[in-house]
C-alpha cells in the first residue's frame, strides 16, 4: 500500500498542476472581456459624437438654405420698391424688408453658433476616435499577450499529460479508478495528508479509528466528509 500511496502522491502532484493550468487556460480569455467592453463603450461614444456632428451639420445647411431664400426675398422686394405707386405701399414694403433683414440677422447668429458647435463637436469626435484607437491598440496588445501565455500553458499541459501517462499505468486499476473519481469531484485534489487528526483537504476532525487506519497504511482510507484519500506523513502530522 505504501508503494501505491507514493505513486498517487506523484500522480497528485502532476494532476494538481494540470488542474491549475487548465483553469488558467479557461480564465485567460476572460481577461479580455473588460478591455473588449471598454472598446465597445468607446465605439458607442464615437458613434454618438459622429451622430451629433452630422445633426449639427444638417442644421447648419438648413439654416443656410433658409437664409439664402430670405436674402433672395429681400433683393426681390428691394427691386420692387421703386415700382410702387403710393407712399402707403412704399412704407409697407420697407417695413416688410426690415422685418426680413431682422429675421436674417437672427439666422446669421444661429449659423455662427452652429459653426462654433460644429467645431466643438469635431474636436470631440477626434478625441473619441483617438481614445478608441488607444483602446483598440490595448485590446490587440492584450490579445497578443494572452495568446502567448496560452501557448505556454498548452505546452505545459502537454508535458504534464506526458508525465501523467508515464505514472498512471503503474497504479493498480481499482486504486486509480477511486483516485480519479475523487479527483473529478474535488477540483484536482484527491489525495491529502493527515493534519494531526484532521483531513488535510476539508480540515474536518476524523474519528480515532480512521486516524489509526491511516497510520497503519494497510488499505486506502478516505475522509468521511470530502471523500479524499488520506495518507500519513510525518511532517504534516506534526503541524
Amino acid at each position: 500500500m505504501a508503494e501505491q500511496i507514493e505513486l498517487l502522491k506523484r500522480l497528485q502532484g502532476v494532476d494538481g498542476e494540470l488542474f491549475r493550468l487548465r483553469r488558467a487556460q479557461q480564465e485567460k480569455p476572460r481577461e479580455l472581456e473588460q478591455v473588449s467592453a471598454d472598446v465597445a463603450e468607446q465605439e458607442a461614444q464615437v458613434r454618438a459624437a459622429e451622430a451629433r456632428l452630422t445633426s449639427l451639420q444638417l442644421a447648419q445647411k438648413e439654416k443656410e438654405v433658409e437664409l439664402a431664400t430670405r436674402e433672395a426675398q429681400v433683393k426681390k422686394l428691394q427691386g420692387q420698391l421703386f415700382q410702387v405707386k403710393t407712399n402707403k405701399e412704399y412704407t409697407a414694403m420697407l417695413r416688410e424688408i426690415e422685418t426680413l433683414k431682422a429675421d436674417n440677422s437672427l439666422l446669421e447668429e444661429d449659423i455662427l453658433k452652429l459653426f462654433d458647435a460644429i467645431e466643438q463637436a469635431t474636436r470631440e469626435r477626434q478625441q473619441r476616435q483617438q481614445a478608441l484607437g488607444q483602446q483598440q491598440q490595448r485590446l490587440a496588445q492584450e490579445r497578443e499577450r494572452i495568446e502567448r501565455e496560452l501557448a505556454v500553458i498548452a505546452e505545459q499541459i502537454a508535458e504534464r499529460e506526458r508525465q501523467r501517462g508515464a505514472i498512471a499505468p503503474e497504479v493498480p486499476p481499482p486504486t486509480l479508478a477511486l483516485y480519479e473519481r475523487v479527483l473529478a469531484i474535488r477540483e484536482g485534489l484527491a489525495l491529502v495528508p493527515l493534519l494531526e487528526s484532521s483531513c488535510g483537504g476539508c480540515h474536518r476532525r476524523l474519528p480515532p479509528q480512521v486516524v489509526n487506519e491511516v497510520y497503519l497504511n494497510a488499505d486506502l482510507i478516505t475522509c468521511e466528509s470530502c471523500n479524499r484519500i488520506l495518507y500519513f506523513d510525518e511532517t504534516h502530522s506534526k503541524l
